[in-house]
């Protein structure tokens, strides 16, 4: 154990080490800051159903099954940002992106910044157990440095990303100058990392129609039981210029 949390150490280093992007470069003080949040009690990761984290569970079997999927997918195309929405609120998307976000950083090859883009209904904070003082709309409105507005919870590789102060005209800020540059930026910094987006539900607001261009590849997340089949098509007819590279169907069993 001690020699493995050697070599994260120094792979810590190395990373923190590599050339910077330009000073004006929007997370140009981010690899070298450690950000934390209080870590979750089991009761907390259970009622909200992150149970990627497990070493034996069915539950965590089957989003290491969807991790090898995607990566599979992402890695063969050079992909770094993917997207993961839903036709309705309620279908579980927010649970799907932070257990895969999870399941994907447990790979000693990879690290994962998780994003909150559904900045009218931020949610992924609440899962985590925290209430962010700051986030994306903060760093976008109001020139806060984005290593204020990071998190790092308690799993290993993987930050955070909050949605920040709650707004109603969402998607003109998402096709703004700056978050297509952030964005750019942030699939770019680190060979090793993806960026998972937790999107707004695709057919309750445009946001996730807006901000398909940055995005490689899109994951939908269909509930058992409750989502319609003609809501799924209106569904991907709405991303049918986005890479979309299946669906999840989410409390099966």
């Amino acid at each position: 154990m001690d020699r493995l949390e050697r070599a994260l150490e120094k792979s810590r280093r190395q990373r923190a080490a590599l050339t910077p992007h330009p000073a004006e470069s929007a997370e140009s003080a981010c690899a070298a800051t450690d950000f934390t949040v209080d870590p979750m009690h089991g009761t907390l990761m259970e009622s909200n159903r992150i149970v990627a984290h497990r070493a034996r569970s069915a539950e965590a079997d089957v989003y290491r099954q969807l991790r090898t999927q995607v990566l599979q997918i992402m890695n063969q195309s050079g992909f770094k940002a993917l997207a993961i929405t839903s036709p309705h609120y309620g279908d579980g998307k927010t649970t799907v992106a932070l257990n895969l976000g999870i399941s994907i950083a447990l790979d000693l090859k990879q690290s994962v910044l998780l994003v909150d883009l559904d900045l009218r209904k931020p949610d992924l904070h609440r899962y985590l157990g925290v209430t962010p003082q700051v986030g994306l709309t903060d760093y976008l409105l109001n020139d806060t440095p984005l290593h204020d507005c990071l998190m790092r919870p308690p799993f290993e590789r993987v930050s955070v990303l909050p949605a920040g102060s709650v707004m109603d005209r969402s998607s003109e800020l998402l096709g703004a100058p700056k978050m297509i540059a952030l964005a750019r930026e942030m699939k770019a910094r680190y060979p090793d990392r993806l960026v998972i987006y937790d999107m707004p539900p695709v057919l309750t607001q445009d946001d996730p129609i807006a901000f398909l261009p940055q995005i490689d590849a899109v994951l939908v997340v269909v509930r058992d039981g409750v989502t319609r089949q003609d809501d799924l098509k209106r569904c991907l007819t709405a991303l049918a210029g986005a890479n979309v590279i299946g669906t999840a169907l989410n409390d099966c069993g």
